[in-house]
């Protein structure tokens, strides 16, 4: 593919939209790529679609085009794989705005870290790699929602999607090479299940920094405030900072109930506003965690890993490093630190094992097995067998 393209279809009407979609029936790989806001709204807003197939780029417009269904069908074909780099977010959107997930998905960002070009590689970072064009950098803070796009908008729009496809044919030829492929597609399967996965409101404390150090009645507290504001921020389509930050929800769970709302001004957590909107609310959440049983009360979350298993951490990294080494991968690809911190925890607690990653899978052949019996002779070493 040359560097020089043409410029792309910009898809605004229905007519537009079903010609392109017979084409895409057609091809057995597209490119794909989305721009969306996110500034003030908890759901993303998507603001643009790009495909391209190698030969034509088509750039949706979803303001005019709220339901394009000749794109969610496209998502849907099983037989037409989907091309993306580093996808998260862009399945949340589509998830969110389309209601479908592109499947079969292809992410080349996965892609290139199984193939040894590093973790967390960057369009810009692969496209040079492997294609060899250093694309400049522009348009990353733009303002995706204003009508009409700008051609600079609509250029680094198309350059987003304009090299996926050789840059996916180099990494499926590697991948095939080095018999990775199936890491990959394993991977992918794991990502769609993950965005298809609904998560609880109810569970979101869990997320907070620093929750480990609450008892289990502060927990309580976290809980309840953090499964209301998670309804509120869905409900008004508002970031959960703009209501209350997490910070000050744990600040606010190391109060000890019962509580007025003198003793909530002068704790000095919440800002006025935020007091006047919402105070009433935090003292009923203390109110019902002062009255209720404790047995209700979740559990203690996993505790910090103690200071004197330092040495456990290093040396299981170090493992981890080894085995990538060989592998020619960085060492996040096989494990992160928080599996690390995880199986290191399970040391200090007694019951040894490896987090859900590592315990099945070429990451537990690639790794997880030999992790596993070094975390076994670290415990006996521990308790002195």
């Amino acid at each position: 593919m040359s560097s020089e393209y043409s410029p792309p279809i910009m898809i605004t009407d229905s007519a537009a939209l079903e010609k392109a979609a017979q084409r895409w029936q057609e091809i057995d790989v597209i490119a794909l790529d989305t721009e969306f806001i996110r500034t003030d709204t908890f759901y993303p807003i998507l603001a643009l679609i790009q495909l391209c197939d190698g030969e034509t780029t088509w750039l949706v417009d979803p303001l005019a085009l709220p339901k394009p269904q000749g794109l969610i069908d496209l998502l849907a074909n099983p037989n037409v794989v989907k091309v993306l780099h580093s996808c998260s977010e862009d399945l949340e959107t589509l998830s969110h705005s389309l209601g479908q997930l592109p499947d079969p998905l292809f992410d080349t960002q996965t892609a290139a870290a199984y193939c040894g070009l590093g973790f967390s590689v960057g369009y810009r970072g692969v496209v040079k790699t492997l294609a060899g064009v250093e694309l400049d950098k522009h348009e990353t803070r733009s303002d995706w929602l204003q009508r009409p796009l700008s051609a600079s908008q609509l250029s680094y729009a198309a350059e987003d999607v304009h090299y996926l496809l050789p840059v996916y044919e180099s990494l499926l030829a590697s991948l095939n090479s080095q018999q990775r492929l199936s890491w990959v597609e394993d991977e992918m399967l794991g990502k769609l299940a993950n965005s298809r996965r609904a998560v609880p409101p109810e569970t979101y404390y869990t997320r907070v920094k620093g929750a480990w150090k609450l008892d289990r009645r502060g927990l309580a507290i976290l809980q309840a405030l953090s499964t209301w504001r998670e309804g509120v921020a869905r409900q008004d389509n508002r970031p959960r900072g703009r209501i209350i930050a997490d910070k000050d929800l744990l600040t606010l769970s190391f109060l000890k109930p019962p509580l007025s709302m003198t003793q909530l001004q002068a704790a000095n957590t919440l800002h006025p506003r935020e007091l006047r909107l919402y105070g009433e609310k935090v003292l009923s959440v203390f109110a019902d965690i002062a009255g209720g049983d404790d047995k209700d009360f979740p559990p203690l979350l996993p505790k910090a890993i103690p200071r004197e298993h330092g040495s456990m951490l290093k040396s299981c990294r170090q493992l981890v490093v080894s085995a990538a080494q060989e592998l020619d991968l960085a060492p996040e690809v096989l494990a992160r630190k928080v599996d690390l911190e995880f199986l290191v925890r399970s040391i200090a607690y007694g019951d040894v094992q490896l987090p859900e990653v590592l315990a099945s899978g070429w990451r537990f052949e690639a790794v997880g097995e030999a992790l596993l019996s070094h975390a076994s002779e670290l415990q006996a070493a521990a308790s002195g067998e």
